[in-house]
């Protein structure tokens, strides 16, 4: 964050500083996304013990988890993390998850967690609100966003 001339008007630069915060922010958002793809997964995924549902996580890059929880949840029943601190995974580590999802030669499939994803995909509005909601975002930008921070800086700009 050097402070500049150029032409007679001083201004200061934060761009490296605003990229950094945009990524924390995103992976926040990102997280705050898987969450509602978890909740839509439990809702779909088939019951027969309650260990399926419950084992259904979210982890994002940055270490954020849920916790198995509910009938059946087993503490060490965990995802692996993304290697991108902006990705999100969401999923079950239960050996069986992966038939349940796409079936076998003898039982048919009873995918729960792409059309949950499919789901949060058709309800963009929601997605987008919530990462306009997220309270990350306005703390880490709220120092650039607002009007009178904006104003104070363009008038301190002419003044110098």
């Amino acid at each position: 964050m050097a402070r500049r001339t150029k032409a007679g008007i001083s201004y200061e630069w934060n761009g490296d500083e605003v990229k950094r915060r945009a990524e924390r922010a995103a992976a926040m958002s990102s997280f705050e996304i898987g969450l509602i793809v978890e909740g839509q997964a439990k809702l779909l995924a088939p019951v027969d013990s309650g260990r399926l549902r419950s084992s259904i996580t979210t982890v994002s890059g940055t270490g954020q988890r849920t916790r198995p929880k509910g009938k059946g949840a087993d503490d060490t029943d965990l995802i692996d993390k993304p290697n991108d601190i902006k990705e999100t995974h969401v999923g079950t580590p239960v050996f069986y998850g992966p038939y349940q999802e796409y079936g076998t030669v003898r039982a048919s499939a009873q995918p729960f967690l792409r059309p949950a994803l499919d789901m949060i995909k058709g309800r963009r509005l929601t997605v987008t609100e919530t990462v306009a909601k997220n309270g990350r975002v306005r703390q880490e930008f709220g120092e650039y966003l607002t009007t009178n921070a904006l104003f104070n800086q363009t008038n301190e700009a002419f003044t110098e």
